[in-house]
């Protein structure tokens, strides 16, 4: 059994945990799975974790289409990691399918591969979103386990999670018109509470401070994070020797679109209050978020 420390990043969604994804995973002292979320901690309930393996299922078969696919092109080696992925993936349906007692069947699948790695990630922003008890269950897993959560300016986070959502759902065609129809539908109330639930900072730091010693836990604006100083702090909360990075790269960005600047106000409004928690809890605002918070008022 691997003897790494466990490292959790629970959020949030669309703040750039795919970018600290790819960090850990070419960070010689980590070991992430090929598989970026593990969803374990917020299957528990039945029809969550049913829902989450037909997911799963469904991404296997992709993964194996491609595969094939790769394989005829002659891609040898991009036919091999696909298909490793689909197996990893497969892997995991087994570990949600069966019983949970103790988790270790959970923790034996994630540091599969491991090896002498001194930290191994899960990096699932949903887990943000679980409940006292399991963030409780989350830290006990193994002797040193840390959690950080990111923080990305709320109108940013909010415009980049819609844009996924309606892309998954409608594809690109008239784009930016659909995209600010849902972020209308948002700010009225009348679209998926988890989006409103994902931006709430607040909610999910008061619940993580309250869970999770103060020394294991991080929160960082993701603004700072990328950059050589925020990759130093991280390194350091994490126990490990900094690794220069690409700070300009994007991971899974998604489509563009542009944003109206009348719902941009308007949503800044909506999400004022946690711009105002954030800065009286954790300190000075970054420029990004001084700067689309000045929106409200222009």
């Amino acid at each position: 059994m691997s003897s790494a420390s466990l490292l959790y990043c629970v959020g949030a969604t669309k703040a750039g945990t795919s970018w600290l994804y790819r960090y850990l995973h070419d960070h010689p002292a980590c070991h992430v799975s090929a598989v970026k979320e593990a969803h374990y901690w917020d299957t528990f309930g039945p029809n969550r974790c049913a829902s989450q393996i037909k997911a799963f299922e469904r991404r296997a078969g992709q993964f194996a289409t491609k595969a094939s696919q790769e394989a005829e092109a002659g891609n040898i080696y991009r036919s091999e990691n696909l298909f490793m992925q689909r197996e990893k993936l497969q892997d995991l349906i087994q570990v949600l399918s069966t019983s949970r007692d103790g988790d270790r069947a959970y923790w034996d699948w994630l540091s599969i591969g491991a090896g002498r790695a001194e930290v191994v990630a899960d990096i699932t922003p949903a887990y943000g979103l679980v409940n006292k008890d399991t963030l409780k269950r989350m830290s006990a897993l193994r002797p040193v386990t840390r959690f950080v959560y990111m923080l990305r300016d709320p109108l940013d986070r909010l415009w980049s999670n819609i844009r996924m959502a309606v892309s998954r759902e409608v594809g690109t065609e008239n784009f930016d018109l659909k995209a600010n129809e849902r972020l209308a539908s948002v700010l009225a109330g009348q679209a998926d509470a988890g989006v409103i639930a994902r931006s709430d900072y607040r909610t999910a730091i008061t619940k993580l401070q309250s869970s999770v010693s103060s020394d294991r836990l991080y929160t960082v604006f993701t603004e700072e994070l990328i950059s050589e100083q925020g990759l130093r702090d991280f390194c350091a909360f994490v126990g490990v020797q900094p690794r220069a990075a690409d700070t300009k790269r994007k991971i899974h960005e998604g489509p563009s679109a542009v944003m109206d600047e009348g719902l941009a106000a308007r949503a800044v409004q909506f999400l004022k209050d946690q711009y105002e928690w954030v800065a009286q809890n954790l300190g000075p605002l970054p420029q990004r978020w001084q700067d689309n918070l000045a929106r409200a008022a222009s």
